[in-house]
């Protein structure tokens, strides 16, 4: 028997190395931003930046070294893609750090203005939870809703695998990086740890260098004209 699994969903994981004094001064920079609260969040949603005025990070000059490594990866996974970077100019559109404390979390979502996306885990103690990933087209639905987890209780599918879930969790260690389509949707688990969960995340966009004879990727913002 053969089984043949096609059109994947392709994350890449990577691991990003920084000095230890790094890290301290980049967790004390985003604790000054969380302290802040610009916007007061429901006690079980985690701090996020992009929705409290700090949503440009890698414009602060402490990140700078960060950015460089993560600029890196997503070329990476450019690559993995087989995509052409000579022929884009990349862009990092926003990024931002996210703070999770006990038992808070993020819903599912998705970031459909960019086009790749990715989460640094700055901070990640033991048991604080890692991020989800959802399909909304599952491609071996052979009956609507055949795959809920109420026909999982009800003991119409047997166990859930790759071959019949519509999520997967990946609970990443400290300096792992994962990287994503923005439009997939994704959301993050409750931290069971005492200890919060930092994390850096940011959207990036492509744009044509030269849009000649493309039709439907972005053409360059140089050649765009304002009203």
């Amino acid at each position: 028997m053969k089984v043949f699994n096609l059109f994947p969903l392709t994350v890449l994981q990577n691991k990003i190395n920084i000095a230890e004094d790094e890290r301290t001064i980049l967790v004390n920079e985003i604790k000054k931003m969380q302290s802040q609260k610009v916007e007061i969040s429901k006690s079980s949603y985690a701090w996020t930046g992009d929705t409290n005025g700090y949503e440009f990070l890698f414009s602060n000059s402490l990140f700078k070294n960060l950015s460089k490594k993560i600029s890196s990866v997503i070329l990476e996974y450019l690559n993995l893609l087989e995509i052409n970077t000579n022929h884009l100019d990349i862009y990092y559109q926003r990024s931002w750090a996210t703070y999770t404390q006990n038992e808070q979390s993020i819903n599912f979502h998705t970031h459909s203005q960019s086009n790749i996306s990715f989460a640094y885990y700055l901070l990640k103690p033991e048991k604080s939870g890692g991020i989800i990933f959802r399909s909304n087209e599952l491609q071996n639905e052979i009956a609507k809703n055949i795959f809920t987890n109420s026909k999982l209780e009800k003991s119409l599918i047997n166990k859930a695998n790759p071959y019949n879930s519509d999520r997967s969790m990946f609970d990443l260690d400290q300096d792992s990086i994962i990287v994503f389509p923005s439009k997939t949707p994704h959301a993050t688990v409750p931290n069971k740890s005492n200890e919060p969960r930092i994390s850096i995340s940011g959207d990036i966009s492509i744009m044509l260098k030269d849009s000649k004879g493309f039709e439907h990727l972005m053409p360059n913002f140089s050649n765009w004209t304002k009203f």
